[in-house]
């Protein structure tokens, strides 16, 4: 019989889904400010002026990637400073927004500066949602689900 012992350990599991949920969470919450900034400017078909791709796909698609890659890099060199995690944010999305002007066309300095400015929205997404674990939820999944039908 195998005896488990009580360790003060917490569970992989738990935090492999509680990181997804953050991330799905500011995901979401970056969708719903984008779709907020959407109203204010001009868009056509779900897609923002000057934008090649719509604004769910652009941020599920590499957005989302970047940021898994930036905390990936974050966690390789044990930084848990701001700093070092939002210039590394900023490098990311300057990438991710290289990587959709390249696979997608549009200006690659455009797109790299709003890649830029989309990560570090993304990564404020992110703090706000480990400061307030109750959103993420919402945040996650039923918020950007409403936007999708409105928007």
């Amino acid at each position: 019989m195998n005896q488990h012992k009580d360790f003060n350990l917490p569970s992989v599991r738990l935090n492999a889904g509680m990181y997804a949920l953050t991330k799905l969470s500011a995901a979401g919450l970056t969708f719903i400010l984008i779709s907020l900034f959407m109203l204010i400017h001009g868009y056509e078909n779900g897609i923002p002026s000057g934008w090649p791709v719509s604004v769910p796909y652009a941020i599920y698609a590499y957005g989302l990637p970047a940021a898994i890659l930036a905390d990936a890099l974050l966690r390789i060199f044990r930084s848990t400073s701001l700093s070092p995690a939002l210039a590394l944010y900023a490098i990311a999305g300057y990438g991710a927004g290289l990587w959709l002007a390249a696979e997608q066309g549009g200006d690659s300095l455009v797109s790299g500066l709003t890649g830029l400015a989309v990560l570090l929205l993304f990564r404020i997404a992110q703090i706000a949602g480990e400061r307030f674990p109750i959103l993420l939820p919402f945040f996650a999944l039923f918020i950007p689900l409403i936007c999708l039908v409105l928007f």
